[in-house]
């Protein structure tokens, strides 16, 4: 060790930036490597072929070393080694070949590593004392037995363990398992682990018999307590342990959702996650938050690990349409999950540091088993269709004038816009994977091909991907795995939605009294300022290629029972490209338009964790564990533009002006942590950690910060007077707590501590120009604090599940402008000067009302609320977004709407104006900020328009509901989603209001409504608040399962599957789901032009050989 400290001295003169961090993780993967180099286990490892008749013994020695790395020590004088002898051994271990070659004990062997000493075996020779680890005295075992439920069926999956060693299987379809090892003959504990069972743990003896069998009976666990977790705790571990909640979601629950996106089959699933799909295109975005929001002007996505890998879930934004911005997570197929593992907030974070504090979401894909290879086909075909249509003006008259004062009208012809646009689409989803392995590597490997048309008209998305890994067994301590996965994807897009032109977005703009289709020339008539209907659907070209690769490779040592390692190296790269042509003659750009954007993002991490166990005494256990990581981020972003086409030509080669843009991006993160847990009689568990944290984002004095954690639970169940009075009422009962702090450095960009100045190129020179926004030196990373309380407990033989949990957020340094005096020269700096607060509480209640050997039934519920508040924000408000309706202001939740609102009596009614129409509240505002409305002589409002909070579109809470049957081979399910309390700013009806296509001039015309009421409502943004509450029917499936119906098949099973079949709502338009702002963490709410969500009826058959 002083040779090794003596070199890290000499390396510090040849790399003098390494710091005492550096150095230390040097020193790690030194002894690691030092640990690897030794290879103990090589006797059992070599398998020996031997057929030798009447041959010498040292004949036989000379055979065996000759294929081997086997060395023989010996004396001649001493053995005769002379003799004949014949043996016949095929694959067989050295011990078992020298026991056949010395079967009378005359000759004593010695087995060290490749060495074998043969002495002779004197009765009066005092004995030598050997270790067992110089010996090999090792018999060959196969333990096999079935694994049943409580009422019977057999388990498949469950993995199966010899406690303290790495050996183990997984049982088959039919519950079966067989395990063959080679160990010492004594005592054993069997480990029996499956998602959604209560572990086992059984006793056994190996000696004399070589076949051992043990059956196990699981019983249900309605509460996952046993279910062993890697999320937020470094290492494996049992979640009974863990101080904070932790949520788990299984890949078959995920596949059988019917959702293209992983993250779009979360809805519902688990407490405290609100999962909203913001456009309905074939492939459009999905927003996940995890409580609530703990930025203003980052994000608040979780944190995304692939099977160790940090994962790039971006939004891409390539053509510049915010309704068809995808997120990455797209790239991965469903069908490839094994299962999935959600932590929430900085508590369960913090071992995670400055990229956590939004949670961590860590997806497991699917590996290989021992055994003869499993090939899975599966192949659907899905029908899109529009759930609802919404009103529009039907009636077939117009006004003669626009005077509002003229009530004149003339008949005219009505045209269904919606009908023009809309179609029923099909798609199909294609997948096969073959699995398999023998005792020292298994694989898993697959293809998919997916083919969605979209709802709208020139919509589709296309995605083709591949999975390989590969898991290899190097010898009884040390293990290696790789895993590929590719994918690339293709989609069809119109514009819609957002600030731009779009085909919805016309509809709203026009009177829907103008026929759309094209002339006999080919001419398509104007509709309104932007572009008809039909020309954004068979001229325009938009499209979208994204290329992605996710790579990995991981070294699992265990060098000795107690101490476990983990290297993880892993890299993803994607690519997304999008490309835009408008055609020559549209409405918005008459001489034509086409650009392309291509946005690169490259992903890398290294990771090494280690734990180690200890048992202090009998009944207190101690877990370490460490961890150190390194990874680096590249964005680049290139984009070309032009206008004025070539005409035929779709490129901007050509183009009369022509613009390009290109940016480059790169950040690293460092960091380490050290975790104890203290288990006493393995009930009460204390938990602490720390992590020290490092970007390159952040200056020199701030680069570096410390996030602590603290957390206790405590099975009270497990004490003697719980059991004996209560324990067969409440079956189980955990009190938790947990305490910590994590970081968020999504708010501020790779250079905004700089202050960057903007180059500039004019009559052919080039130049620089000042930053409006001076650099800030001295920013850190916004910095979440959380305490979290809550109980789990499992009622009535495990039949009802009740986890409650109470947590409390404090978010400080938020990360926002500030403007500056006008002598600074410049407008805003950032600095670390708000604040935020999150309360809120979650339960989730699991049920099996119902459970016989034919028939189950099984019920999960989850509802969840939070309260959050924005403060400190320099000049009380700023909008961020939805046209700056949508702000941060001092007091309220994020994203709150602020605008003007009605004019009313003191009665609360409508304070109309003297021609019977809606107006806007008048006067002025305090010295608080606060509107005070004023009234003229007349009783009319006077002075400056109010604004003031006129919505909220963060919900009271949101919950679902899930009902699971099943009857013999026949399976039901069917969730419900519900968001409730929540405001929309719906832009879709301010224009109904206005342009004359939409039921408000279909009222005026009638004479239902003063004529003049819809334009009046246009300029009151209260007028176009809507409730935005809904249930949905999010999932229904209907499955049946038929066993072994031909001769190598082992199953098909076919579903049906519905998705969004119906929503309960009031809300005006399509669907109060989507986003004006797609994936924006703060403007939410609002709507305008959005693709609603489509329903879509799915049919499946899946069969396994």
């Amino acid at each position: 060790m002083k040779k090794l400290m003596n070199s890290l001295v000499r390396c510090s003169s040849i790399f003098p930036e390494f710091d005492l961090k550096m150095k230390f993780l040097l020193l790690f993967f030194m002894v690691a490597l030092f640990q690897l180099k030794a290879e103990p286990g090589y006797a059992q490892k070599i398998k020996i072929d031997l057929n030798i008749k009447d041959g010498s013994i040292s004949k036989i020695i000379e055979e065996i070393e000759s294929k081997t790395e086997f060395k023989f020590f010996y004396s001649k004088e001493e053995l005769d080694l002379e003799r004949k002898v014949s043996i016949q051994v095929k694959k067989q271990e050295i011990r078992k070949v020298l026991k056949k070659l010395f079967p009378d004990g005359s000759i004593k062997y010695k087995i060290i590593d490749r060495q074998i000493v043969l002495t002779l075996n004197r009765a009066d020779a005092p004995i030598e004392e050997t270790s067992l680890d110089d010996i090999i005295i090792q018999e060959s075992f196969n333990i096999s037995g079935r694994i049943i439920d409580e009422i019977g069926e057999p388990l498949p999956g469950v993995t199966v363990q010899i406690k303290g060693t790495n050996q183990g299987v997984i049982s088959d379809f039919e519950g079966n398992y067989l395990l063959q090892t080679t160990i010492d003959a004594g005592d054993y504990v069997l480990v029996f682990r499956s998602l959604g069972f209560t572990t086992q743990e059984v006793a056994i003896t190996l000696g004399t018999q070589a076949e051992v069998v043990s059956n196990v009976t699981m019983g249900t666990d309605i509460l996952g307590l046993d279910q062993v977790v890697v999320t937020g705790v470094g290492a494996l571990t049992a979640k009974k342990q863990i101080g904070n909640t932790i949520s788990s979601v299984t890949g078959a629950e995920i596949a059988e959702s019917g959702a293209v996106d992983i993250t779009g089959a979360l809805s519902g699933k688990l407490a405290g996650i609100q999962v909203s799909q913001n456009s309905g295109d074939p492939a459009g975005g999905i927003s996940v938050r995890l409580r609530s929001a703990s930025t203003v002007n980052g994000s608040s996505d979780p944190l995304y690990i692939i099977d160790g890998v940090i994962v790039n879930n971006n939004s891409t934004n390539v053509l510049d349409v915010t309704s068809v911005v995808q997120n990455r997570l797209s790239d991965i197929n469903p069908q490839d999950i094994d299962r999935v593992e959600v932590i929430k907030g900085a508590a369960a974070a913090a071992i995670y540091g400055s990229r956590a504090s939004n949670g961590v979401v860590q997806i497991f894909t699917k590996k290989g088993r021992s055994g003869k290879p499993v090939i899975t086909v599966s192949s659907s075909v899905n029908f899109n269709f529009l759930r609802k249509k919404r009103d529009f003006n039907e009636e077939p008259l117009d006004w003669t004038s626009t005077d509002i004062t003229v009530l004149d009208t003339e008949p005219v012809t009505r045209y269904d816009y919606q009908d023009m646009v809309f179609q029923n689409s099909a798609g199909t989803d294609n997948y096969v994977s073959i699995s398999g392995g023998t005792e020292n590597t298994d694989y898993f490997a697959s293809l998919s091909y997916l083919k969605n048309e979209g709802i709208m008209k020139s919509t589709d998305y296309e995605r083709k991907g591949g999975r390989i890994r590969v898991n290899q067994k190097i010898n009884d301590w040390a293990s290696a795995s790789a895993g590929m996965y590719f994918s690339t994807s293709h989609s069809n897009d119109v514009p819609n939605g957002g600030y731009g032109f779009g085909v919805l977005q016309t509809i709203l703009f026009t009177n829907n009294k103008i026929d759309p289709a094209p002339d006999e020339n080919g001419n398509y008539p104007q509709m309104t300022f932007y572009p008809n209907i039909l020309e954004y659907i068979e001229t325009f070209d938009f499209q979208q290629n994204n290329n992605r690769t996710i790579s990995d490779l991981q070294i699992n040592l265990s060098p000795t029972n107690n101490l476990k390692i983990n290297y993880t190296l892993g890299y993803d790269n994607a690519e997304s490209r999008g490309t835009r042509y408008v055609p020559i003659g549209t409405t918005t750009v008459p001489l034509g338009s086409a650009s392309t954007t291509t946005i690169s993002a490259k992903l890398f991490n290294s990771d090494l964790n280690a734990s180690f166990d200890k048992m202090l005494s009998e009944n207190l256990k101690s877990t370490t564990t460490a961890g150190f990581s390194w990874q680096a981020d590249e964005n680049i972003v290139r984009s070309i533009s032009g206008t004025g086409l070539a005409l035929g030509v779709k490129t901007t080669n050509g183009a009369a002006s022509i613009t390009t843009n290109e940016s480059r991006s790169e950040r690293t993160f460092w960091g380490g942590f050290l975790q104890q847990t203290f288990g006493l009689d393995n009930k009460l568990f204390l938990t602490g950690a720390i992590r020290l944290d490092g970007s390159s984002v952040f200056g020199k004095d701030e680069r570096n910060q410390f996030y602590p954690k603290a957390s206790t639970s405590y099975l009270l169940s497990e004490e003697d007077f719980w059991q004996e009075n209560i324990g067969d009422v409440i079956n189980s009962f955990k009190l938790r707590a947990a305490w910590g702090q994590a970081g968020n450095l999504t708010a501020i960009g790779p250079f905004d501590r700089l202050s960057n100045y903007a180059a500039i190129s004019i009559d052919g020179n080039s130049g620089l120009i000042a930053p409006t926004r001076l650099g800030n030196a001295n920013l850190k990373p916004e910095r979440q604090t959380e305490l979290e309380f809550g109980v789990d407990m499992a009622l009535f033989d495990n039949r009802l599940g009740l986890e409650l949990t109470y947590y409390s957020q404090d978010i400080e340094d938020l990360l926002l402008a500030r403007t500056l005096s006008p002598s600074t020269g410049a407008g805003s700096r950032v600095e670390n000067i708000g604040t935020m607060t999150n309360k809120g509480f979650e339960a989730m209640i699991t049920a099996t009302p119902i459970q016989t050997n034919n028939f189950s039934w099984s019920i999960t519920g989850t509802y969840s609320s939070n309260r959050n508040e924005v403060n400190d924000i320099a000049g009380e408000q700023f909008g961020i977004g939805n046209f700056n309706f949508s702000v941060a202001k001092n007091g309220e939740p994020l994203g709150v709407f602020y605008q003007g609102y009605y004019a009313r009596n003191p009665d609360g009614s409508l304070l109309l104006t003297p021609g019977g129409l809606p107006q806007r509240e008048k006067g002025s505002v305090d010295a608080n900020g606060n509107p005070v409305p004023e009234r003229d002589g007349s009783g009319q409002p006077s002075g400056a328009n109010l604004s003031k909070v006129i919505g909220d579109p963060n919900p009271d809470f949101i919950a679902s509901l899930i009902n699971e049957l099943k009857y013999k081979d026949f399976s039901f399910r069917m969730q419900l989603d519900a968001v409730q309390g929540v405001d929309i700013l719906s832009w879709d009806k301010r224009m109904f209001y206005r342009f004359g296509g939409g039921p408000a001039t279909a009222s005026e015309l009638r004479g239902d409504d003063v004529r003049g009421t819809g334009r009046a409502n246009f300029g009151i943004a209260e007028a176009y608040i809507e409730d935005g509450s809904y249930v949905k029917l999010r999932e229904i499936s209907l499955g049946y399962l038929l066993r072994e119906p031909l001769k190598g098949v082992e199953s098909f099973k076919f579903s049906l599957t519905g998705r969004n079949l119906f929503s309960i709502d009031n809300f005006s338009s399509y669907d109060p789901e989507v986003n004006i702002d797609a994936q924006s963490n703060g403007s939410r709410g609002g709507i305008m032009g959005l693709i609603p969500i489509p329903a879509t009826i799915k049919f499946g058959v899946t069969a396994t050989f």
